[in-house]
This record gives C-alpha cells, sequence and structure tokens, in this order.
C-alpha cells in the first residue's frame, strides 16, 4: 500500500509517448517484491489514459483523480530542496533550510578540491572504508565509503558506523532479490554534470560564483532515510562534509602509506584540523577501518551479557568476541588453567557454538556441547586424534572455572558430558575420515602427503602440487545448469562475485580489531 514501484524522468512533452513503455518496465522490473501486472490502473490525465490503452488493450484504464502521486509529489518537493521557507517557492536551490551562502561556497571549494584529488583512483574499492571521528558534530568512527572505481558515479558515503554500512550491504542484497530492503540513514556526496543538473541550481551556483572542478562535478550533498527518499542537508551536515573533503584531500597526498596500509602493513592515522567557514574542525581518518577495542573491568559480568547476545539474531560478532576475549584473560590468570598450555580448543567451542549453533559458551547447554565436540570438532578441526585428551582436558578446566568463577549454571551438566570416556569418543571420531569436512579432507590429506600444512607456505605447495594432478576418472563433477543466455549468465556470477567480496570484506574487518 503506497509503496513507489518505479518511476521515469524525462521532458513533459515526451511523457505521453513513453508512458505504455514506463508502465511496461515497471511491471517488468519493480522496485520492490515480485514482478506483477496489475488489473486496473487510475490516472488523472484523460490524455495519459488514451496513452496507456493504446499500449496495453488488455488493461482496464481509469480516469480520475490521483491525491495519491499529490502526496508523493509534496514529498518530492520539499525532500529535493524546493521548498526554501517561502510555501509558494517552487524552484530548487542549494540554499534549503537555514544554509547560508558562505557555508555552500566554502562547501563548493571543499568538494571540488577533493575531485581534483580522484580519491577513486586511490582508494582500490568502495569496501576500503576510512573510519571518521569528528567530535564537533558528534561523528565517532563512521564509516566513509569512496564511490567511483568503475568510472561513473563518483562521490563518499558516510554512514553513521559500520554496522551503518554493512546493513546497507544487506540491504543492496535484498534489493538484488526483489525484497524490500532495510537500509540505514545516510549521508552521500555526489558529483553531477551541468547537463542533467535542474537549470535554477546551475544559474544559483553561477550567480554566488561558486567553484567547481569542471562542468560534470557538481557537487551535491543529501541526506537519505531508510526509504531512500533524499532531503536536502542540513546547514552542520554542510560544513561537517566540508570539514571532511578538507581532510580526505590532505590525506590522499600519502599515497604510499595508505597503500602499505591495505596491503597489511601499519594502520593509518591521521587527525587534521582544517579550517571551514565556520572555524576549525578537528577531523580523524583511520584506515583500515578496525573497530575500537571493548575493554571491561574485573566486576563485569561477562556471562550474562553473552547470554543476552545469544538472545539476539544476528549475534553482534564484536561484542561477542571483545566478551569472549575478557573471558579467556580471566580463565588464564585462573587456578584452573595453571595445567593448560595452549586454550585454542576454548575458542574452538565458542566459535563453533555461535557460528553454527546461535549460541555463546553461556547459552550453551550439554546437549549442543556434545554436538560441537563430537560432530563439528572432528568435521571442521584439523587435529590428530592423539590430541582428543587435549581438547577435553582443556575444556574440563574451563568449564570448571566457569562453575567456580562465574557460577554456570549449567557447567555440572557439561562436565558430563566431558567425562568417562570422552577422550576415546572423541580419539574415535577425529580418527574417522568419514567425519571430515571437504576443506579439513584436504588439509589431512596434505599432512599425509608429508607437507607441513600448519604454515601458508606448506599448505600452498600442496595445493600447488594438487592443481597439477589430473583429477580421477571417479571424481565426481556436479552438473552445472545450461544458461539460458550468455549476459545472464555474465550478470549472475557478476552478482555472485560481488556478494562474495561483500562477505569476505566484512569477515576481515570482523577479524582485524
Amino acid at each position: 500500500e503506497g509503496a513507489l514501484l518505479g518511476s521515469q524522468l524525462t521532458k513533459p512533452d515526451e511523457l505521453l509517448r513513453m508512458a505504455s513503455d514506463s508502465l511496461a518496465s515497471t511491471i517488468e522490473n519493480t522496485m520492490f517484491g515480485e514482478p506483477h501486472a496489475p488489473t486496473r490502473v487510475r490516472v488523472a490525465s484523460p490524455e495519459l489514459a488514451d496513452a496507456l490503452r493504446a499500449g496495453h488493450p488488455g488493461l482496464d484504464v481509469v480516469c480520475a483523480p490521483t491525491p495519491e502521486l499529490d502526496d508523493v509529489l509534496a514529498a518530492m518537493r520539499e525532500s529535493l530542496g524546493q521548498a526554501t521557507g517561502d510555501p509558494g517557492a517552487q524552484e530548487p536551490s542549494f540554499l534549503a533550510w537555514d544554509i547560508t551562502a558562505e557555508a555552500m561556497g566554502a562547501f563548493f571549494t571543499a568538494a571540488a578540491a577533493l575531485y581534483r584529488a580522484k580519491p577513486w583512483k586511490v582508494v582500490p574499492d568502495d569496501q576500503t572504508l576510512f573510519a571518521v571521528t569528528i567530535e564537533r558534530f558528534d561523528v565517532r568512527d563512521g564509516a566513509l565509503s569512496v564511490i567511483g572505481q568503475a568510472g561513473q558515479s563518483f562521490g563518499l558515503i558516510l554512514f553513521s558506523s559500520l554496522d551503518d554500512f554493512e546493513a546497507y550491504l544487506d540491504g543492496a542484497d535484498a534489493m538484488e532479490r526483489g525484497e524490500a530492503p532495510e537500509l540505514p540513514e545516510h549521508l552521500v556526496l555526489s558529483y553531477e554534470r551541468r547537463a542533467v543538473l535542474q537549470p535554477a541550481l546551475v544559474k544559483e551556483a553561477t550567480a554566488h560564483g561558486w567553484e567547481v572542478a569542471t562542468s560534470s562535478a557538481y557537487p551535491l550533498l543529501m541526506s537519505l532515510d531508510e526509504e531512500l527518499i533524499a532531503g536536502p542537508p542540513e546547514s552542520e551536515q554542510v560544513t561537517m562534509v566540508e570539514a571532511l573533503a578538507l581532510a580526505l584531500t590532505q590525506v590522499l597526498a600519502e599515497k604510499k602509506a595508505l597503500k602499505k596500509a591495505w596491503a597489511g602493513g601499519e594502520p593509518f592515522a591521521r587527525t587534521l584540523t582544517v579550517s571551514t567557514a565556520e572555524g576549525e574542525v578537528e577531523v580523524t581518518l583511520r584506515t583500515p577501518y578496525a573497530r575500537m577495542p571493548l575493554v571491561f573491568d574485573a566486576s563485569h559480568d561477562l556471562l550474562a551479557d553473552l547470554a543476552a547476545l545469544a538472545r539476539h539474531e544476528p549475534m553482534d560478532d564484536h561484542t561477542r568476541q571483545a566478551l569472549e576475549d575478557a573471558l579467556m584473560e580471566r580463565f588464564a590468570a585462573a587456578p584452573e588453567a595453571q595445567d593448560v598450555e595452549d586454550p585454542h580448543a576454548c575458542r574452538f567451542l565458542m566459535d563453533f557454538a555461535a557460528n553454527y549453533l546461535g549460541h555463546t559458551v553461556a547459552s550453551l547447554g550439554a546437549a549442543d556441547l556434545r554436538r560441537v565436540v563430537f560432530q563439528l570438532f572432528p568435521r571442521k578441526v584439523s587435529i590428530e586424534p592423539s590430541e582428543a585428551s587435549w581438547v577435553v582436558d582443556t575444556l574440563r578446566a574451563f568449564y570448571t572455572f566457569l562453575k567456580r568463577e562465574l557460577g554456570l549454571k549449567q557447567a555440572d551438566a557439561c562436565l558430563a558430558v566431558l567425562g568417562g570416556d570422552a577422550v576415546k569418543k572423541l580419539e574415535a571420531a577425529l580418527s574417522n575420515p568419514g567425519n571430515f569436512g571437504m576443506a579439513k579432507s584436504m588439509v589431512m590429506a596434505g599432512a599425509e602427503a608429508g607437507f607441513d600444512v600448519q604454515s601458508q607456505e606448506g599448505l600452498e605447495a600442496f595445493m600447488q602440487s594438487m592443481s597439477s594432478m589430473p583429477l580421477p576418472a571417479s571424481f565426481p563433477v556436479p552438473g552445472l545448469p545450461q544458461p539460458t543466455s550468455k549476459t545472464a549468465t555474465q550478470g549472475k556470477a557478476a552478482s555472485q562475485e560481488k556478494k562474495g567480496k561483500r562477505k569476505a570484506a566484512r569477515s576481515a574487518r570482523r577479524k582485524n580489531r
């Protein structure tokens, strides 16, 4: 109800000629939901009704008032800045709300300098983010994405947090599936060609003498809400982005340091003070984006927070890992860990519980502990059967600590799972190749062939040797569906590749703490 399923931008004298094709395009490629054809269409103009009937003879076209469109148009006029404080004003303006000509002129100058610095030529892709902090405007660890690496749609997108950026990516995936996305609010600085701007905007910029880098680089600043409805920026946002553009322009000059940071070297961080139309502003830029560590004091109830995390979907991995780090620090200092040489079995347990079962150690019961230890460990962890005693002994020490120190309610039931013949049972499971997942099977095969699969070099050497060997005749090759067209196949492959890169980038950011 009330959703905008499609739109077409055209000149008034071309509207009737394009109306039929525009409706057909909307039916086939609706913005939200599954494509579907309406049984009846209501329009306000007899001429438009005739044009649609000619192009869609089977469609019931009714000529009647369309107040719904009046509401949409009113909202668009307001959001695009056509309401400048005067209810009768209709011409668009850069100076919406309380923005002064001086502030907008300073923004234009900063945006022009940034355009000349060509950040999209320096930043490798739109998921290589900068963390932005501008305390004066309450921006703390905002996520800045530079767009335009493909040679079009140059600009910046600023999100309030890394979580909002990732929610934006999830929303893009939802739109590709034809679903209504859940998108966060964000701020967009885009560079537009003079030819596509409304004449009133060009006239206004020219009259004030505002600087532009080229006729293809008129800066537009928009605030987009959850429904992707664009609104004019507030005065503070104009100055904030002016400061950000000035700082980013300076930072981009340090190309070697930036490239080193993106290649895995020392992270890049700069705090700059820039002069804006509203005075000096301090801007901090960091890249690659790394979440700031969470710190918990000794009295913090870690189990309570971990239990609360398990009740939310999706689980906040950043907070979970921070809580688990604090938990492992306490365990390392406890008497139960005195004889534990390597506590990584605890890490395996907590990661598998979260990633496969949606549990934290605070919510993991005895039945699911049994599943993790005797099913997931043999399938996923590349260890020898002789290390079964290490796993069980380490986990027993961990649960004994959780019972004594933190009062974990299910500790006794979990200790029962790890008692008795648990070592023999796990040893048998680790010895059975039928329990191995594909990745573990490859690693174990490399170890049996004499490669040091615990090192990156050894693993790469094994993979290289495997790539030079022909597949045995009995190797099962899954059947591939025949593509209906080369274009369709390329589009799907590109979409999958893009989604894969998104997931990989998100995973890397979560680990880069």
